[in-house]
């Protein structure tokens, strides 16, 4: 367990749990589920310790078995929106 002191954002308190993550890195798209980070109760922040982000790339870089591979829905929107 982690102290995380108030939310830099709001002053919420800030708590240990689980989260799940989603994680951009060189243009891609990376969801880590069940990653220890603190979570403001207020706003919902999230706060990662060192150890945890330097993991998470750990395991990106290593090109390690991934548990599943999911598509994702993209759009581009680049048209003028109608007024």
């Amino acid at each position: 367990m982690h102290k995380f002191g108030d939310c830099s954002f709001c002053g919420g308190e800030v708590q240990n749990d689980l989260v799940e993550l989603d994680y951009r890195y060189k243009g891609n798209l990376y969801i880590f589920k069940e990653v220890p980070a603190g979570v403001c109760q207020q706003c919902g922040e999230k706060y990662l310790i060192g150890k945890v982000s330097r993991e998470i790339e750990r395991r990106i870089n290593a090109r390690e078995k991934w548990n599943k591979t999911i598509n994702v829905p993209l759009n581009i929107f680049s048209e003028v929106v109608p007024t």
